[in-house]
């Protein structure tokens, strides 16, 4: 049983059919249950899910809307649907590898799996994972907001929760099963403490971009959450999540990771 905090939004529809559907999705921005409830407590954003997990909380969703209405997550699929988001940063969740969901998500997984079970108590459903042509039909079961296509979403197809996803660790967990060996259960969020010492004044693309410091901050960006390769090259794929970090921690934004950029990286909260 997963512990529910309710965090109510407006942007629901009473209106129900009969629910068939629960759906795994994942957010792109939103960290932690609270940024997705500050982005979709506004009405005018028109969008919500049920609930949603995060990596920060053990054994916790956050209930953004009852289970008797309509979350707005799945466009046309709303109706025959329940839904919960996992949380993760922007350009990064979706492109996970399995080893990273076990790894490093272990909560934000277990969670989910104690949503599945909880709701497919309520509804009668089996924990089975659906294909896409069963979702959009008339199955019954788990599947990903990616296995609605166009009819999910829209008309723009969506890839969450991306291909690494663990189904069968989920489904296991959710059933009730030993999970496959490999990962997940009690992974918390990188540590905060004291930044190692910054061997160059600063590094970005045209300044010092190999300098063994770029790896260091690299691999601790790569396990606060961002999707960036860990190769002591200094791109613009590293430029582009110093920038997105500088912005997210109210800094300079100027794609140089100096002094306050690096110390940044392992003393600010994981949000």
């Amino acid at each position: 049983m997963v512990a529910r905090q309710p965090m109510l939004v407006k942007s629901y529809s009473t209106s129900r059919g009969a629910v068939r559907l629960i759906v795994v999705h994942m957010t792109e921005g939103a960290t932690t249950g609270q940024a997705l409830y500050n982005h979709i407590s506004n009405p005018n954003n028109g969008a919500s899910y049920h609930c949603a997990a995060d990596n920060h909380a053990q054994n916790r969703v956050f209930e953004y809307v009852k289970r008797n209405h309509s979350a707005w997550g799945q466009a046309s699929a709303n109706s025959v649907a329940v839904c919960c988001a996992g949380c993760g940063p922007s350009g990064a969740s979706n492109s996970w590898s399995r080893s990273y969901w076990l790894d490093r998500q272990g909560w934000m997984l277990d969670s989910i799996a104690g949503w599945i079970a909880e709701e497919a108590r309520a509804y009668g459903l089996p924990i089975v994972k659906l294909s896409a042509s069963q979702a959009q039909g008339t199955g019954r079961g788990v599947c990903s907001h990616a296995d609605l296509g166009g009819w999910g979403s829209g008309g723009a197809g969506r890839s969450d929760p991306g291909a690494g996803f663990p189904w069968d660790y989920v489904l296991a967990k959710a059933s009730g099963t030993k999970p496959p060996a490999g990962g997940g259960g009690g992974s918390a969020p990188p540590s905060t403490g004291t930044a190692p010492r910054l061997s160059v004044d600063y590094f970005g693309q045209k300044h010092n971009p190999r300098v063994a410091d770029v790896r260091t901050w690299q691999a601790r960006m790569r396990e606060r959450g961002w999707a960036i390769d860990v190769d002591q090259i200094y791109g613009p794929g590293s430029e582009r999540v110093c920038r997105q970090f500088q912005a997210e921690k109210r800094l300079a934004v100027d794609g140089l990771v100096g002094p306050n950029t690096w110390a940044q990286a392992w003393t600010a909260a994981v949000t």
